[in-house]
This record gives C-alpha cells, structure tokens and sequence, in this order.
C-alpha cells in the first residue's frame, strides 16, 4: 500500500465526543486499499485532550500525533494539523461529527473514480436525545449538498467532511486564511484551490453525523450563529474585485432583512419554526449590512 489518509481533527474540550471519533476512525474500513492515522491539534494551550489521545491512541492500535496550537482560531488548528500530516491522502472531519465504517473508502475510491483532488461528504445532524420539533421542522441545521459525482464551486464547499490529496497543500502552498478568525476560512481555500486548477466533487453516500449536544438547542445560539457567518461572508466579499458584484450583494442583503423583519409577525403566527428560519435568514443578511460599514455585530464563535 502506498497510500495514507491523516485525518486532521481540531478540538477544543471536547474530550467525550473527540473519544467517540476517534474510535469510529479506529474502525474504519479500507479494504487493503490505504493505512490512515490521526492528527489531532488541541486549540487550548493546557492541552487538556493529551492523556485522552495517547490512552486511545494505544487502546485502539490507531497511530496518533497530538500537537497545541495556541492561537484560538479554526484555520490556524488547521493549518497546524496539516503541517504534522505526513499522509498523501488529508481527510478533515470536526471533533463533534462521527462516521460510519465506510466513510473513509467512499470518499478515497470516489477520488479515483471522478479523477480528482478531493470529496466532500454530507453532514446530518444527530441528536442523542428528541430535541424540540421546531428544530427539525425548520430545516435550520440542514446543509445540503448536490448529487454524488457533481464538481463543486467553492459556494458549496466546507471542511466538516472532506478528503483530500496533500498536493492541494504542497503543490503552490495553498493553506487556509487565517485572518477568518470565526469562520469563512474554508470557502476562502477552496475558492483558491479552484482558482488553481484543483477540482473537486460531492459524494453522497459518505455521510458524517454531527452530534448536536442540548445545548445548541437554544434560540440564541442559532441567531448567533447568523451574526457570525454573516459577518463572515461579507468579510470574504470585501476582498471581491468587481465593485458592482460587491454592491449589488449588499444591496440585496439589506432588502432581504427589511422583508424578513417586517415578515416577522405573519411567521409567529404561522409557528416557532417558521418565525425562527426567518429570524436566522435575516439577521444573516443584517450582519452582512453591518459588516460592509465595519460592525460585527457577534465577535465570538460558539458553535
């Protein structure tokens, strides 16, 4: 065999949930076909995760490297992760998803299949108990994804389920931005690895689950979470050349959150979740508004 998946993980005090991932990797089906191992970059610098990784690490016969990285950002735990990779193959999944036994070889063998550089996956929610209908009914964790064998744009691209060939790193040192301290950095590398000529594609049946703990159940979690990714993609719009694009964005973005604030009565009436999926749509489209004159309405990420 002479190819090798480091699946990266960034984690941040999620011990629980950073030990059920790595058993799921740990009991990942390749088939003959690669040897993988796991990087995992702890984004607190008391490295609470150490001891956990190096006791799994030799209970499961998975081979482990464990690093700190102590700039509290996502791209910057990523770009750590990355350097510590010595695989030809980097898989990304976050430290709160799980996959299922065929995961990996899905998305290893759709690589060879499409001829391409990499495959993105889906990413279902997953809740370890019944969590308000609302949730459900408002499609507000959705993420959906085109069908299988389909080249994405960078639009469609995220990092919670991807493999990867390490040239898309190595070959012109492409890395993710670390200037998207809350969020956007993934789009930005991807939209920059296409701008390279690298291509990738969706896979459908290579899902991930995304463990959504009660505590994301609350109201305001998602509608700072709108702020958040708002902020972000307006962030990423202002390094747009073409001026007229950039305008006609905002300008959208501000009649979509006057249309979503003065819908606002009609989906109360019409229930939560519907008064939620607006409320979300447009304060997302309000902290874009906000961002393109400087303001960030919501500086902490906590999703």
């Amino acid at each position: 065999m002479s190819d090798h998946i480091s699946v990266c993980i960034c984690t941040y005090r999620r011990e629980r949930m950073l030990a059920r991932l790595l058993r799921n990797l740990a009991a990942q089906e390749t088939r003959g076909r690669f040897t993988l191992s796991a990087v995992i970059v702890d984004n607190d610098p008391a490295g609470p995760a150490r001891t956990e990784v190096a006791r799994l690490g030799l209970e499961l016969g998975l081979e482990t490297i464990y690093g700190i990285e102590p700039k509290r950002t996502i791209p910057a735990a990523r770009n750590h992760a990355v350097r510590l990779a010595h695989g030809n193959y980097i898989g990304i999944i976050d430290d709160d998803e799980f996959p299922p036994p065929h995961w990996l070889i899905t998305l290893y063998e759709a690589v060879q299949k499409y001829d391409v550089d990499g495959a993105l996956g889906p990413v279902y929610p997953f809740f370890e108990q019944p969590p308000p209908a609302w949730i459900i009914r408002s499609g507000i964790l959705d993420l959906p994804l085109p069908p299988t064998g389909t080249l994405l744009r960078w639009h469609q691209t995220r990092t919670g389920n991807v493999l990867l060939k390490k040239d898309v790193f190595d070959k012109q040192g492409i890395r993710f931005d670390e200037s998207f301290r809350t969020g956007g950095s993934d789009q930005a590398f991807f939209r920059v690895a296409m701008g390279s000529g690298f291509r990738f594609v969706a896979v459908g049946e290579a899902p991930v689950y995304e463990i959504v703990p009660p505590q994301r159940w609350d109201k305001s979690y998602f509608l700072h979470r709108a702020l958040v990714n708002g902020f972000n993609s307006q962030k990423y719009l202002a390094r747009e050349s073409n001026r007229l694009k950039s305008a006609t964005t905002i300008l959208k973005s501000a009649v979509a959150s006057f249309l979503y604030a003065a819908s606002l009565p009609v989906s109360a009436v019409l229930g939560t979740h519907v008064l939620m999926g607006s409320l979300h749509k447009g304060l997302y489209h309000l902290s874009r508004v906000a961002a393109s004159f400087g303001i960030e309405m919501r500086k902490r990420r906590d999703f």
